[in-house]
């Protein structure tokens, strides 16, 4: 077979080629069975009006959710007390424990305290920064009784 033979029946296949059987014929016979489903499977109105109360309670149900949480963001003291003042003095020098588990933590939370302070100097009204800086300073009391507990 040579390649005129090969374009010859390329160009055979271009042609029209009719189905052996009629697909309309089926297509619309399984459109009919599914319209007769979908008929069959409506909702009665009792059935429609539970969906519709249920819908309006859990939308009644969002709004609640949302006006308490609104309420307890407003609830909520707008000014946190100064951290400053309930800070010991040595609480502010840094701190290196005998134990050298210990050590590597006292180094990171000393700098993130470091970095919170200087920030505070920025933002000195912020409550998420006082709120970073007391848990830092908790972390530290508790790393420091850590070692009392060593020995």
């Amino acid at each position: 077979m040579n390649e005129f033979e090969w374009l010859r029946q390329m160009r055979d296949l271009n042609q029209p080629a009719a189905p052996r059987n009629d697909l309309w014929a089926r297509v619309d016979a399984a459109l009919d069975d599914n319209a007769s489903q979908n008929v069959s499977s409506l909702p009665t109105p009792r059935a429609r009006y539970r969906q519709v109360w249920a819908a309006a309670a859990s939308i009644a149900a969002v709004v609640v959710l949302a006006c308490g949480i609104a309420w307890h963001m407003h609830a909520l003291p707008q000014q946190a007390p100064a951290v400053a003042t309930s800070i010991s003095p040595h609480e502010n020098a840094p701190w290196k424990p005998s134990d050298p588990r210990l050590a590597g933590a006292a180094l990171e939370l000393d700098a993130a305290r470091m970095e919170l302070q200087q920030a505070m100097q920025q933002a000195p009204d912020s409550p998420a920064l006082q709120r970073l800086l007391e848990r830092t300073h908790a972390q530290q009391n508790y790393l420091r009784e850590l070692e009392k507990q060593a020995g």
